[in-house]
C-alpha cells in the first residue's frame, strides 16, 4: 500500500464540503485509508493506493480531476510520501 498526500489551499470550511461532495460522488468501499486534516492554507487529505505506479496514474489522471472539479475543488498539490509499512486504527 502507498500514501500520498493533497493539499489543497483555500478557505477551510468550503473546501470541507467540497470534501464532503467528493466522497459522496466516490463508491463506497473503495477508500482503504483516507485522511483530512485542516491546514493553516486549507486542507490536505492523506490517502492510499495499492501501489506508487496507481499513485502516479490516479493523482495526475483526468478521473481524479474531474472528480474534483466536479466536487467544486481547486487543483491539489499531490505529494507522493511513500509505502506504508504499518498501521494501527484504535477506534474509541
Amino acid at each position: 500500500m502507498f500514501m500520498g498526500v493533497y493539499h489543497f489551499a483555500g478557505d477551510t470550511s468550503e473546501l470541507l464540503e467540497g470534501h464532503r461532495r467528493m466522497l459522496a460522488l466516490m463508491p463506497p468501499g473503495v477508500l482503504q485509508i483516507h485522511l483530512c486534516l485542516t491546514t493553516p492554507t486549507g486542507i490536505s487529505i492523506y490517502d492510499t493506493c495499492p501501489d506508487r505506479a496507481t499513485f502516479d496514474r490516479f493523482s495526475r489522471g483526468r478521473d481524479f480531476a474531474e472528480l474534483v472539479a466536479q466536487a467544486g475543488m481547486p487543483a491539489p498539490d499531490a505529494v507522493p510520501l511513500g509505502d506504508v509499512e504499518s498501521y494501527e486504527l484504535h477506534v474509541t
